[in-house]
């Protein structure tokens, strides 16, 4: 399966294209550890981006079975899953992603499926 930026995504989201470098990530773990890792100003640019066109990203990767995917559409696929599980900082109108307050990232390791979604 290819995991690079270089393979773009499908017809209609070319817009959101430039987050991919950065944010199309391939599991749980790394989905945090970026969250935790960003600016909070990187995550409202993600969102402001992001959130306008989810239905639509929704509606286009519910036509394609999920372990069937096109290569452009996989890559949508993690950054809307990246989205999804990073945007709460921004949502909750936090002024930080920092979490290490409420638990320590190094004690938390997703294992399993958690960690592959």
């Amino acid at each position: 399966m290819e995991h690079s930026a270089d393979v773009g995504l499908p017809d209609g989201f070319a817009d959101l294209e430039r987050f991919l470098e950065r944010w199309r990530l391939r599991d749980a773990q790394e989905r945090m550890e970026a969250m935790v890792a960003a600016d909070i100003e990187d995550l409202r640019e993600l969102s402001a981006a992001m959130l306008p066109r989810i239905e639509a990203v929704v509606s286009h990767l519910n036509t394609f079975p999920l372990d069937e995917m096109p290569p452009r559409e996989q890559a949508l696929f993690e950054l809307a899953l990246t989205f999804a599980e990073v945007v709460h900082p921004v949502d909750l109108g936090w002024e930080s992603s920092e979490v290490s307050e409420l638990y320590p990232l190094d004690k938390m390791n997703l294992v399993g499926p958690a960690r592959t979604w």
